[in-house]
C-alpha cells in the first residue's frame, strides 16, 4: 500500500493510462488517486473529462472479426506440422506452411558484413578520388611552374 500523497503527474499517469473508471485503477495507488481529487478537484476533474472522452471514443470502437484465413493461419503457426495436416484434411482445406526464416544471428551476420563492405568500397573510392585530385593539383602547378619558366 502506498502511503505517500500523489502527485499530479503521477494521477495524470493513471488517469491516461488505465482510464476514468477508478475500478480500472492499480489497486495499490486507488485511494491515494482517490484522495487526490478531494485535495485537487479542479485538475482532477479536468484530467477526468479528458480521460471519459477517451474511453468514450474506445467504448465505441468495435473490434473487427477475424476472417477465416487468418484463423487458418494463426493455428497453422500454434500447432504441429502433422496436427495442421489433419486437421486440414478433415475439412478440406489447404493448410497454411509458415515460411522458413533464418535464424536472427545469421541475419546479423551477414548484414554487418554487407555494411562493413560497403563502407570499404565508400572509402576506397572516397580515398582514390582524393589521391587523384591531389596529383591532378600537382601536375597543375608543375606545368603552370615550367610556363612560368620559359616566359622569362
Amino acid at each position: 500500500m502506498i502511503t505517500q500523497p500523489m502527485t499530479s503527474d503521477r494521477f495524470e499517469a493513471i488517469v491516461e493510462a488505465y482510464g476514468a473508471n477508478p475500478n480500472r485503477w492499480p489497486e495499490a495507488e486507488r485511494d491515494a488517486a482517490r484522495a487526490f481529487m478531494q485535495r485537487e478537484p479542479q485538475v482532477a476533474r479536468a484530467l477526468m473529462a479528458e480521460a471519459r472522452g477517451v474511453d468514450a471514443l474506445l467504448g465505441s470502437l468495435a473490434a473487427p472479426e477475424p476472417s477465416d484465413t487468418l484463423q487458418w493461419e494463426v493455428l497453422a503457426r500454434l500447432m504441429p506440422a502433422a496436427v495442421v495436416e489433419k486437421v486440414a484434411d478433415e475439412h478440406n482445406v489447404v493448410p497454411f506452411v509458415a515460411p522458413h526464416r533464418p535464424k536472427s544471428r545469421v541475419m546479423w551476420l551477414a548484414g554487418g558484413l554487407a555494411a562493413a563492405c560497403a563502407a570499404g568500397v565508400i572509402f576506397g573510392v572516397n580515398l582514390g578520388l582524393a589521391s587523384t585530385a591531389d596529383l591532378r593539383a600537382e601536375d597543375v602547378l608543375v606545368a603552370a611552374n615550367y610556363s612560368d619558366v620559359d616566359s622569362w
